[in-house]
């Protein structure tokens, strides 16, 4: 190579040589470290680490799926975080929890804290506060956790499901009741289906049915006979029914009877009455003796007529309709 193009090569490099390039790139790290702890101050003050807490003490029996930095939530939103996990002088777990003061509001003296165990999934820590007016919880308050936990049903799931395959190879089996009672009742319903019917299903054998139809017919039968005799019966009734309450039936001609007999009473009474009032005429009046004795005699003449009356009358009605009735008159 030249003197000349060493000579370009230097005055080349000379021009491309930046200036304090040491004190930029220090500035450089410095802008970086400066962006770097500034997203670590903005994440640490966006999860509340420089918020004021409140702190809570929950004591469980064990502390399975507890962890650090866990999140307790209320209605599905974190309102705090497990801040330390330890062993109380009773044996008892002690969980300290850091509250948000801002939502601390949410917490109650009344407030139920739960942690859950799921078959699939983390274990969570869940507030519940029912009364709203209740007074707020506060700072340092101990509350036991009730414990949810669905591994926990787990073995007894399995020995029942092993129970239940168990039965349900019992009841499969070749041998076992229940294939004794489908296959009966396959048996069923293939005689339903048969030439037989329903009715070989009930009687059975051939001879059976046989006497079964026989007893049928025989009673059909009889049912019509029934129906003769029921219609038979019908018309006597009905005959009955006009000789006793027709227009010219028994029931009239003795209402018409009664009827007479009651005015033949009715003349009875009546002659009575004068036969009553003439004989006190006869004992309170002695000159009129005779006349009173012939108007008791006409008086005997009429109650002695009326009642031929009356007696030919209830010949007739008893010769027409017995009735049973003392037809006796008494006379004073």
């Amino acid at each position: 190579m030249s003197t000349e193009d060493t000579d370009t090569v230097e005055r080349t490099i000379r021009q491309a040589r930046v200036q304090h390039v040491e004190f930029k790139a220090a500035v450089l790290l410095a802008l970086l470290l400066a962006l770097l702890l500034g997203s670590a101050a903005f994440l640490l003050y966006a999860r509340g680490a420089f918020e004021p807490t409140q702190e809570l003490v929950l004591i469980a029996d064990d502390s399975e799926g507890v962890s650090i930095g866990m999140d307790l939530t209320f209605s599905g939103f974190p309102i705090g975080r497990v801040r330390r996990v330890g062993l109380g002088d009773d044996g008892s777990v002690r969980i300290w929890v850091d509250v948000r003061s801002s939502e601390a509001r949410w917490l109650r003296e009344s407030s139920v804290f739960t942690l859950e165990r799921s078959l699939v999934g983390a274990t969570r820590l869940r507030a519940f506060t029912g009364v709203m007016e209740d007074p707020p919880l506060p700072d340092g308050a101990e509350r036991t956790v009730l414990k949810g936990d669905a591994m926990a049903d787990l073995p007894r799931i399995v020995i029942q499901i092993r129970d239940l395959m168990h039965n349900l190879q019992g009841m499969t089996a070749e041998q076992a009741p229940l294939n004794a009672s489908l296959r009966n009742v396959q048996r069923a319903s293939e005689t339903l289906t048969g030439p037989q019917g329903a009715l070989g299903l009930l009687v059975g054998n051939p001879e059976d049915r046989a006497r079964f139809m026989q007893v049928l017919d025989e009673s059909n039968a009889l049912l019509r006979r029934l129906e003769a005799v029921a219609a038979r019966a019908e018309s006597l009734v009905g005959n009955a029914d006009q000789r006793v309450f027709g227009a010219d039936g028994l029931m009239t001609d003795t209402q018409a009877a009664v009827r007479q007999i009651e005015g033949l009473l009715a003349d009875a009474r009546q002659s009575l009455q004068k036969v009553d009032a003439v004989l006190v005429e006869a004992q309170g009046i002695a000159q009129n003796t005779r006349a009173a004795t012939v108007d008791l005699d006409q008086l005997r003449v009429e109650v002695e007529a009326n009642l031929r009356r009356i007696d030919s009358l209830l010949s007739d009605l008893n010769r027409r309709w017995p009735l049973a009735r003392d037809t006796e008159l008494r006379v004073p």
